[in-house]
């Protein structure tokens, strides 16, 4: 009699990985903020890897000029009443029904940010809004939660992983929010579909490598990748003294509520 190959037997098998990480991956529970094109593809990969709970939030419903790069909703979702926590959740449980999902139909603000990280053990930024970012990234210092911040607009795209304590921040890179929520968009740029793909794996490969309980291998700065071009580098950040990172964490989010 043919023995069953285990579901998770290609993770196993990766020295990076191997049967102790798989086995943390499996106990790991996970908010992805965020269900656009970065959210779904990331959703959608740490769901087949096996996270034990999957918490995904986004106010948003599917729209046609979705689905050139959110790879979770289809031409029927776009005429159902239906949102786009909704929908994903349906897809992801049948991707893997051993994952638990709590999807939730809500805008991350000030308010939920709280109890959307409550019970989580780690945060993965698909977000394309810059303001709620900051409160993303202020609520997990001042909760010591791992958050994969992940951005991408044209062809290009960041990654960057932040360790409460140990490593810099958003702030650290971007003090200012009130000039960042000047930068160019997607809405009016665009955005090419391959490169939202690519920076969400990123962010899932650096998601897994903490919940495998690879925390050291994580990103030493922001990876700024050009999928076009074919340009990928990692540049260094800095920790600013000044910033909330490394004084009182506490006081995180008072300037954008």
């Amino acid at each position: 009699m043919e023995v069953p190959v285990p579901r998770y037997s290609r993770h196993i098998l990766l020295k990076v990985i191997g049967e102790d990480g798989q086995r943390n991956i499996e106990k790991s529970r996970v908010l992805v903020a965020g269900l656009g094109a970065l959210g779904s593809t990331a959703a959608m990969l740490l769901a087949r890897a096996g996270v034990k709970f999957l918490r995904i939030a986004d106010v948003d419903s599917p729209e046609l000029h979705n689905l050139h790069r959110q790879i979770l909703y289809d031409e029927r979702d776009t005429v159902r009443e239906i949102s786009k926590a909704q929908a994903a959740a349906e897809r992801l449980r049948a991707a893997n029904s051993h994952v638990e999902v709590e999807a939730v139909h809500a805008a991350i603000v000030a308010e939920n940010i709280e109890r959307l990280i409550d019970d989580v053990d780690l945060v993965v930024d698909a977000l394309d809004n810059a303001r709620t970012r900051y409160i993303v990234n202020d609520a997990i210092l001042a909760r010591g939660i791992p958050y994969v911040f992940g951005g991408a607009i044209e062809t290009c795209g960041n990654v960057m992983t932040i360790i409460p304590g140990e490593t810099p921040c958003l702030r650290c890179i971007w003090p200012d929010p009130e000039a960042v929520l000047q930068h160019p968009t997607a809405a009016t740029v665009g955005i090419l579909s391959s490169a939202a793909s690519a920076v969400a794996s990123m962010e899932v490969t650096e998601a897994l490598k903490i919940l495998a309980g690879k925390q050291h291998e994580i990103l030493q700065g922001l990876l700024v990748m050009d999928v076009w071009r074919g340009t990928f580098c990692v540049a260094h950040v800095e920790a600013n003294p000044d910033c909330i990172c490394r004084k009182d964490r506490s006081k995180a989010g008072q300037d954008i509520r």
